[in-house]
């Protein structure tokens, strides 16, 4: 017999629409449940009463809920439940929450190696989730000897923009020039991005923002594009259907909190930028940028500089900690992770990066991945 799960989540938001397709493919591919799926925008009036009336026409099997206030009214249903979100969380329902700390090492990771020693983090205020992005991101800022500011806007998310507006536009008038921005996700990212319009500050040169969730939606609309850092929103979904489905069989769920990780950096103009005082290193990695898709040795980029093999890889070494061999491959395999995720084969992407010979291609990704490019894609959804 066929399970009915009722699924409620946000479908206007990159990290639900993630999930969803997440779900689709479990149930297509493992659970074959007869869903149920509510856009949560169509209850946004009176939500809790209308969905708990809802859920209590479709009577279904199991819920996955997002909205999360009416949580606490619905456990008298008594049908296995897992939120999506941390927020209003009621114990004994399993949920998802993420490893802000896995998002602020990546951040962190990313402004130092492009030699960022000013860092700042855009929030909002009273949400918990951003709370914690912050913390961590600070902590790990000022471990670093890095300068650190944050910004919080006051309100919920559906009307950040009516409160402190001015406020945050003399934030980033504020700021020490280049500064590298963390927003506590894409949304924010978009906001930051189009104040900086405002002050007439330039993305990414002064300010390089960052935001959190890859919404590539959002990402590519915006302009600048917003670089943002990709989670493992997939997996994330198979995990909350198989503890569903134990919990369906009349299992203990297998975890009590299904953690979100982040995987990568995905990188758009918002931080194509260095903020590195050595000139020559500056104006080698500008032409490393520059020439990407071209097939690229380190005497190319020597013939840049007015310094030597040896000094300017000195120079490298201390100023971004590696060599100027292994900046050409950490950018080649930057951009080759942004193709992977659009419908190009591996030998088309292998040729548009300048790569003569596309049957190594696998080889050398793994080397510095760890894994093949087919199963990268498959890890981010593709």
């Amino acid at each position: 017999m066929s399970h009915k799960v009722f699924i409620h989540l946000e479908s206007n938001r990159g990290y639900s629409r993630d999930l969803l397709r997440g779900i689709y493919d479990y149930n297509n591919q493992i659970s074959h449940w007869d869903i149920i799926f509510e856009p949560a925008y169509f209850l946004k009036n009176h939500r809790a009463n209308n969905r708990i009336n809802l859920i209590q026409s479709v009577k279904p099997d199991a819920c996955i809920l997002e909205n999360s206030e009416d949580i606490a009214q619905m456990t008298p249903l008594g049908i296995p439940m897992i939120q999506v979100t941390s927020v209003n969380h009621v114990e004994g329902i399993p949920y998802v929450k993420g490893n802000y700390l896995s998002d602020a090492q990546l951040a962190i990771q990313y402004f130092t190696r492009k030699g960022f020693r000013s860092l700042a983090f855009l929030g909002i205020e009273n949400l918990e989730w951003s709370l914690q992005r912050m913390k961590f991101f600070q902590e790990m800022a000022i471990s670093s000897n890095a300068q650190f500011s944050s910004f919080l806007l006051k309100g919920n998310e559906e009307d950040v923009l009516s409160y402190n507006f001015e406020n945050l536009v003399t934030w980033i008038k504020s700021l020490p020039k280049p500064t590298g921005v963390l927003c506590c996700n894409d949304d924010f990212g978009q906001i930051l991005i189009n104040a900086c319009s405002i002050a007439q500050v330039k993305v990414p040169h002064e300010i390089a923002v960052l935001g959190i969730d890859n919404d590539e939606l959002i990402c590519n609309i915006t302009y600048p594009n917003l670089s943002s850092i990709s989670r493992n929103h997939q997996s994330t979904a198979f995990n909350i259907c198989s503890t569903l489905s134990n919990m369906l069989q009349g299992k203990a769920p297998q975890q009590a909190i299904i953690l979100t990780e982040a995987l990568e950096v995905i990188e758009r103009t918002s931080t194509d930028t260095v903020a590195i005082t050595d000139k020559d290193v500056n104006k080698s990695i500008q032409f490393i940028s520059a020439n990407i898709h071209k097939y690229l040795e380190v005497q190319d980029v020597v013939q840049t500089s007015n310094s030597s093999l040896k000094v300017l890889n000195q120079k490298f070494q201390k100023a971004i900690g590696h060599s100027i061999f292994q900046e050409i491959q950490v950018r080649k395999l930057s951009r080759f992770k942004q193709l992977l995720s659009t419908n190009k084969s591996i030998k088309e992407i292998a040729f548009e990066l300048g790569f003569n010979d596309h049957s190594h291609i696998s080889r050398w990704f793994s080397k510095l991945e760890g894994i093949t490019p087919m199963e990268w894609r498959k890890k981010m959804g593709g």
